[in-house]
């Protein structure tokens, strides 16, 4: 059966501008998926009043010596959208600033967001999730036991800083992490600013504890937040206690293949839907959540930590580093972990025995 997603999208209305296509959800995604790119010493930054058009922009990225690599679990297709998004004339007028860019490993902090100038005055500002670093991933699972993290302090931060800067209303978006960061940032905002804030998306970006979503700043924004997950989501279905989702038809087969934006299905200018999340996604979600509640919150906290202790146990940075010489690095995994005292072996193993019969049959 035939489908069709973002890239086909802008075959379709790449040539049409906002005033006769009205700015979309494919839109958003599109835009949160750009701010993938390295724009590192491309885009001008927060302290400055330039912007670039998308195109100028994409063309000095593709300057860069592997601009388009992606990692081995990052979506393949980003560097073709970037190419196809900065050549269709819908984008001509978009323009780029206000990039800011955090790789902290002393505080386990991976951030990158960027703020498109629309033609109609709003802004739009993308929030980078999860790359190819093990930093990026320790962040993005320290999540599930301690907030706020550092990427989302800087994620509030920058929304203050910008709505301070320039003028108009604001979106917000991310895919991933990302998504996580734009509700984090539109909760968090001062109420003058809130006030300006139009629309919130979050792309398979995990939630938050209930203490968050329960109180009156999450209830007050939540109009304005659409999540939006495939229909075996696991990411995105993380810490959201409310299960308030939209559903997106997915043919990606895995976490990874259903992560992927690439593989969400597009129909016209929106999302094609489903009613529910899938029998598998909701089964798979419900193993984690039960898996990550018969944790301590320490022994949740001691598990991350410890992991990512071993995966860069051989001064690997990132998990290309870790792909591209697996069998050293494995060695190294090994040698760290038997060298390890036996009650934290004992707790690795605890941990993933656990995690282990959350998700045997049966449950």
């Amino acid at each position: 059966m035939s489908y069709k997603n973002c890239l086909d999208y802008l075959n379709d209305y790449g040539r049409l501008p906002f005033s006769l296509v009205p700015f979309n959800e494919i839109d958003s995604l599109i835009l949160s998926v750009c701010v993938y790119g390295d724009f590192d010493g491309i885009l001008p930054g927060l302290d400055s009043e330039e912007a670039l058009p998308l195109h100028r922009a994409v063309q000095r990225l593709t300057q860069k010596e592997d601009w388009a690599a992606t990692g081995p679990v990052m979506a393949a297709r980003i560097p073709e959208l970037l190419l196809k998004a900065a050549r269709a004339p819908r984008y001509s007028r978009v323009r780029l600033g206000c990039y800011a860019s955090v790789l902290d490993e002393s505080r386990d902090c991976q951030f990158a967001a960027l703020t498109y100038l629309l033609p109609d005055g709003t802004l739009y500002l993308a929030f980078r999730g999860t790359d190819d670093t093990l930093v990026g991933w320790k962040e993005s699972f320290s999540m599930a036991y301690h907030f706020p993290v550092p990427g989302q302090e800087l994620a509030a931060a920058y929304v203050e800083k910008v709505a301070g800067k320039l003028p108009g209303k604001l979106r917000l978006g991310g895919h991933s992490k990302g998504g996580n960061l734009a509700v984090w940032a539109a909760i968090q905002a001062p109420p003058l600013v809130r006030a300006r804030i139009h629309l919130v998306d979050s792309f398979d970006g995990p939630g938050f504890a209930r203490d968050l979503t329960s109180g009156k700043a999450y209830r007050n924004q939540l109009h304005k937040i659409d999540v939006y997950v495939p229909q075996a989501s696991i990411v995105g279905t993380l810490l959201h206690p409310t299960g308030q989702f939209l559903v997106i038809h997915s043919h990606g087969s895995g976490i990874q293949g259903q992560h992927d934006p690439f593989t969400w299905e597009v129909r016209g200018t929106a999302f094609r839907f489903r009613a529910h999340r899938s029998v598998l996604g909701q089964k798979s979600a419900k193993s984690l959540h039960r898996w990550m509640e018969s944790l301590a919150p320490w022994e949740l906290e001691a598990f991350v930590e410890l992991i990512f202790y071993l995966l860069s146990a051989n001064d690997a940075k990132t998990l290309t580093e870790i792909a591209e010489n697996l069998p050293e690095n494995t060695r190294a995994f090994v040698h760290a972990y038997r060298n390890l005292d036996k009650p934290t072996r004992r707790l690795i193993r605890s941990c993933l025995g656990r995690l282990m019969v959350s998700l045997g049959p049966g449950q």
